[in-house]
């Protein structure tokens, strides 16, 4: 599982460097706020936990699910795809609009809260202990 979160933190960050790269040249470019960075940070996290808290477990977003109706690679591939597009149609906006940037960091951080709050609802249901089965409470104890 760590090697899990691991890879897909690693991922996220490569689409997202991949994404926010300038085309322009170097004169032309313009310093980002801290608060879009942050935020950005704060999305790519959120998404990688929360790809995490299902990666393996039945997928209830058809969607996100593979073949066998679990979470896996195709999950955290289409994760990754939003993620890096949210954040390459922001960058692309602010290049035009640079006031835009507050719009953005709090998408970003509400986006963030949202996958948060899922990830945190996944672990906590599979925390849960499996109910006892009737044939087990039958059994006599030694």
């Amino acid at each position: 599982m760590r090697n899990t979160l691991l890879l897909t933190v690693a991922a996220l960050l490569t689409f997202q460097s991949l994404s926010a790269q300038s085309l322009v040249r170097p004169e032309q470019s313009r310093k980002r706020s801290v608060w879009w960075k942050v935020s950005t940070v704060a999305l790519a996290v959120a998404t990688s936990v929360d790809a995490h808290s299902s990666w393996g477990r039945i997928e209830a977003n058809p969607v996100l699910s593979g073949a066998n109706g679990r979470f896996g690679a195709k999950g955290i591939a289409l994760k990754a795809l939003i993620t890096g597009g949210v954040l390459s149609a922001q960058y692309m906006m602010m290049k035009n609009h640079p006031k835009a940037e507050k719009y953005g960091a709090w998408t970003n951080f509400a986006l963030a809260g949202a996958l948060g709050s899922a990830a945190a609802y996944n672990y906590r249901l599979h925390r849960q202990p499996a109910a006892v089965s009737p044939i087990l409470s039958t059994v006599p104890k030694q």
